[in-house]
């Protein structure tokens, strides 16, 4: 039997690799509480405000998304990213947090130890890109963040509690334009 995506090898969580998905986010949601903080959008984005960013696990993604976002963004940014992301970023000259297919999973150790940067970087934004993915679902609902922003994802509600929908643009030049910075 394969690992669990979502949860360390371990007995206690031997059987939720038979639950369905929506026994899964229930659960990840009641981990990680209901409850959303009231926020000004768009005015929650001016200013440059600490932004936690969870990119794509795949390059192409987060390579098209970093390309077209300016540098000026990059600065009050904490990105959480697969360690195959680190010569992206570190070319962006940012900060990330790494984690391995095996290290992203509940109740691992560096799971918790990124838990705990998170909640010393004290974002006021977060940003999650990419596939659903549980565990880093409920990073970003637990990360202190009040806007917690997605790309047509409603269903994810309240781990996501701000669903944009770029039309005309990319996700980045979205963003860039709320951010008010510019190439």
């Amino acid at each position: 039997m394969k690992p669990s995506p979502y949860f360390v090898d371990q007995f206690r969580f031997f059987f939720k690799r038979f639950s369905s998905r929506d026994s899964l986010f229930k659960w990840f949601l009641k981990k990680a509480g209901d409850d959303s903080q009231a926020f000004n959008f768009p005015d929650a984005l001016k200013d440059h405000p600490k932004t936690l960013v969870f990119l794509p696990r795949d390059m192409e993604s987060s390579a098209a998304f970093l390309h077209k976002m300016p540098q000026a963004w990059f600065e009050n940014v904490l990105f959480v990213a697969h360690e195959s992301l680190h010569a992206l970023i570190s070319a962006k000259r940012s900060h990330a947090i790494y984690y391995s297919d095996t290290e992203c999973r509940y109740g691992e150790r560096v799971f918790d130890e990124i838990f705990q940067k998170i909640h010393e970087f004290a974002p006021t934004v977060c940003i999650y890109l990419g596939q659903e993915f549980l565990p880093r679902l409920y990073l970003a609902k637990t990360s202190g963040a009040a806007c917690r922003i997605g790309f047509n994802c409603e269903s994810l509600y309240p781990f996501l509690n701000l669903s944009l929908h770029p039309e005309q643009s990319s996700e980045a030049e979205l963003i860039a334009r709320y951010y008010g910075v510019t190439k």
